[in-house]
């Protein structure tokens, strides 16, 4: 069963929806509709090229073009990583991931068109508020055929580059449920963050460890060094609907996708002024 996680730090009084403050860290973030949030879920495409298209679309509805978004080819995928960059005021940088592609089972919409739909609009939370670190949202290919694409990401920086990531915050198979958070892979200021900023959110704070359950993108950034925290909604009740033809958008609950939405702007938000 999920365990309750427990924050390490006090927390203070919020100050409003989207301005709350915590240990003395003030966090902004914009808050986006749920019927925002739930239309671009359920405009999840089956096949990987529109898939990569789509996600494309959404990130320039978002605002996230120009310079500010790019493609990474990744070798052994027909697909490139979909990369979209907010400047900070500093060079320190927090990654966060959802893989785009699926398998042939279902559509896919749980995993992991859930995480990887919801970077544009986390992108959008934060873009207008002066941020300390520099957010780098990435759509990882591959991910089904071995973390290939979030392997190529980490692998192909140079060794100052990858000192200046603060942390990866993974997107994976969000709501089949409440959130619930990898707690013997994530980092332990990670998970005491994660603690505190989901008593803000009205969202209790579970762990639930999917070791037996297969891997995902944070790992390659864990073998660099990396704090890492994945956020999903994988439960044992749950488990079958991976990779199954069940693994469709009547599978996701809209109330706990829209709250793990919600919980990952502000989290976003409590470690770029936190960390």
């Amino acid at each position: 069963m999920p365990r309750t996680l427990r924050a390490a730090l006090p927390v203070l009084a919020a100050l409003a929806c989207a301005a709350w403050s915590a240990d003395s860290v003030k966090f902004v973030f914009q808050a986006l509709g749920q019927e925002t949030i739930q239309q671009r879920l359920k405009a999840v495409p089956r096949k990987l090229a529109d898939r990569v298209a789509k996600l494309e679309s959404i990130f320039r509805q978002a605002g996230c073009d120009g310079d500010s978004f790019h493609e990474q080819p990744v070798p052994g995928s027909p697909a490139p990583n979909l990369i979209c960059t907010l400047a900070g005021d500093t060079a320190s940088e927090i990654i966060v991931g959802g893989h785009l592609d699926s398998i042939e089972a279902g559509m896919g919409a749980v995993d992991d068109w859930s995480g990887a739909v919801l970077l544009p609009s986390l992108y959008e939370s934060l873009k207008n508020n002066p941020r300390h670190h520099r957010f780098v949202f990435v759509a990882f290919a591959a991910e089904e055929r071995g973390l290939i694409g979030s392997t190529e990401f980490i692998t192909t920086r140079k060794r100052e580059e990858m000192r200046r990531i603060e942390a990866m915050i993974n997107l994976e198979c969000l709501g089949l449920g409440p959130p619930e958070v990898w707690e013997s892979r994530a980092d332990k200021r990670l998970l005491d963050a994660y603690a505190i900023v989901a008593s803000f959110a009205h969202v209790e704070a579970r762990g639930m460890n999917v070791d037996r359950v297969g891997d995902d993108d944070s790992h390659p950034f864990l073998n660099f060094g990396i704090p890492v925290l994945t956020i999903h909604s994988v439960t044992p009740k749950t488990w079958h609907i991976l990779h199954h033809s069940s693994d469709n958008l009547s599978a996701i609950h809209a109330d706990d996708y829209y709250a793990s939405y919600r919980l990952a702007a502000a989290y976003l938000a409590y470690l770029d002024s936190a960390l």
